[in-house]
């Protein structure tokens, strides 16, 4: 109980306590996950805080773009913004604009609709904890910086689900590798958890710096960076990796749609450095894109090792 205040194990066991009456609940068959007709895959992860699940979203879409696969993708609408938007669905609809996203609250619903549209491969963003909807995959992200999310759950620790849930996981990906990391010894901590799925481990690799009006920006130099994401220290990173510096974070809760008060105050704190976004920041951005100057980072998925054995998992009959 080290580290942790008396309030916070009691409302860790309330919590584990909720969590195991809903998994005996489903595992008794008084509730029973629904299927649709189609294959669905969730890109999940336990643990609070971003693991990459929109960046591996998206490169599967795309990935299914290239093998001729009718994909579409289901997502959570959470904390829309002033146009009804998530800011999730916005990066959806901006990356791969001819898959199509399925946006609200109930994800088995979201899933029968993309079913019912013709889609022969649902992506379910966030949906290893979704009980209600079946699927034919669950692919767990774990975030090579916080793998076991301090193995204490909510609030205690950062874990959705005790470690033992990731027995249901078909394919574990360990995602954010740097350079010198061994992804062999990284699997060989998970795989105790898990020992009948697949593994793999990915990167978020820098893809350029644009524009907001997605012109290749060259300027580099200071930096203050805006995110409002579930893991701003990899986004400051990542900005110093793609030649900026100094980096000053300016981290804002999850999600966060700002006012154009909010983004003039910190265009006018970058002073006279660069204003650095990330591509799911800039959805939500509120100002012109010739206003302040402004940068967004861009990154894509890479696969580091088994990517080849998850991806054919994913598509199974999909791709037939």
């Amino acid at each position: 109980m080290a580290g942790v205040s008396p309030w916070a194990a009691a409302a860790e066991a309330l919590y584990a306590g909720v969590w195991e009456a809903r998994r005996r609940w489903y595992a008794s068959g008084l509730a029973r996950a629904e299927s649709v007709d189609t294959r669905v895959v969730s890109i999940g992860n336990l643990t609070v805080g971003g693991a990459g699940k929109t960046t591996c979203v998206l490169h599967l879409a795309r990935e299914a773009e290239r093998r001729g696969v009718r994909a579409a993708i289901v997502c959570r609408r959470y904390r829309p913004g002033p146009q009804g938007e998530g800011d999730e669905e916005r990066m959806y609809r901006f990356g791969v604009p001819r898959v199509r996203c399925h946006a609200g609250t109930s994800k088995r619903d979201l899933a029968r609709a993309a079913a019912e549209d013709g889609a022969r491969l649902v992506l379910v963003d966030d949906g290893f904890s979704h009980w209600a909807l079946a699927r034919d995959a669950d692919v767990v992200l774990l975030d090579r910086t916080d793998l076991f999310g301090g193995g204490r759950l909510l609030p205690a620790g950062r874990l959705r689900e005790p470690l033992r849930a990731l027995q249901r996981a078909s394919a574990v990906v360990i995602t954010r590798l740097e350079e010198g990391d061994d992804p062999e010894a990284l699997v060989a901590l998970a795989r105790p958890y898990a020992p009948g799925a697949i593994f793999a481990a990915a990167c978020h690799r820098g893809a350029g710096v644009v524009s907001l009006k997605g012109a290749p920006c060259l300027a580099r130099g200071a930096a203050r960076v805006l995110t409002a994401t579930g893991n701003p220290a990899a986004v400051a990173k990542t900005a110093a990796e793609a030649g900026f510096g100094p980096v000053e974070l300016s981290a804002w809760r999850d999600h966060h749609w700002w006012t154009a008060q909010e983004a003039r105050r910190e265009i006018a704190r970058a002073g006279e450095g660069t204003l650095v976004l990330t591509r799911k920041d800039a959805v939500r951005w509120p100002l012109p894109a010739d206003e302040g100057r402004v940068a967004v980072l861009e990154v894509e998925w890479a696969w580091v090792r088994g990517g080849e054995a998850v991806e054919r998992h994913v598509f199974g009959e999909a791709s037939s």
